[in-house]
C-alpha cells in the first residue's frame, strides 16, 4: 500500500514539477476539471466522474509501478471513454441543470483533448517508444 501512494505521488511530483510549462499547465487544468466534480457530487454524473477519476489513477499508479513515467500510461485515461457514453444517455436530466451541464461540457471537451493526447502516446509506446520521458529522482536518470 505504501509503494502504491508513493506511485501516485511520484506521477503527481512529475506532472506538477517535472513537466515542462506548456504541459504541466495543461495537467493543472485538466486535474482542476476534473476535480470540480466535487462541486457537484450530490449529482449522480459527478459520482461517476469522480469514480473513475480515482479509477485512472489506480491504473496509471500500477502502471508506472512497472514501466515508470513511459507514454502507456495515457491508457489509464481509456476509461473516460464509457463514462461519457453513459452521461450523454443522461443529457435530458442534465440539461435541467445549466451549472451541471456547462461543467460536463467542458469536462468533455478537456478530456476529449487529453484522449487525443494518450492515444497518441499509446501509440508511440505501441511503436517501441519505451524509455521513461521523465523521472522523479535524479539518481534513475543515472542508473
Amino acid at each position: 500500500m505504501i509503494r502504491f501512494i508513493k506511485n501516485i505521488l511520484e506521477i503527481f511530483g512529475i506532472v506538477f514539477l517535472r513537466f515542462h510549462p506548456v504541459p504541466r499547465l495543461w495537467c493543472v487544468w485538466l486535474v482542476a476539471v476534473n476535480a470540480a466534480c466535487l462541486m457537484f457530487i450530490s449529482h449522480i454524473e459527478a459520482q461517476a466522474v469522480f469514480a473513475v477519476t480515482l479509477l485512472s489513477v489506480v491504473i496509471q499508479s500500477l502502471i508506472y509501478q512497472r514501466t515508470g513515467f513511459t507514454r502507456i500510461l495515457g491508457i489509464g485515461h481509456f476509461s473516460w471513454i464509457p463514462m461519457f457514453i453513459w452521461i450523454a444517455s443522461r443529457s435530458e436530466t442534465i440539461a435541467a441543470n445549466n451549472a451541471l451541464a456547462s461543467w460536463l461540457v467542458i469536462l468533455f471537451l478537456t478530456n476529449l483533448v487529453s484522449l487525443l493526447i494518450d492515444t497518441v502516446d499509446v501509440a508511440r509506446y505501441i511503436n517501441g517508444e519505451r524509455r521513461p520521458h521523465y523521472y522523479w529522482n535524479q539518481r534513475e536518470v543515472t542508473a
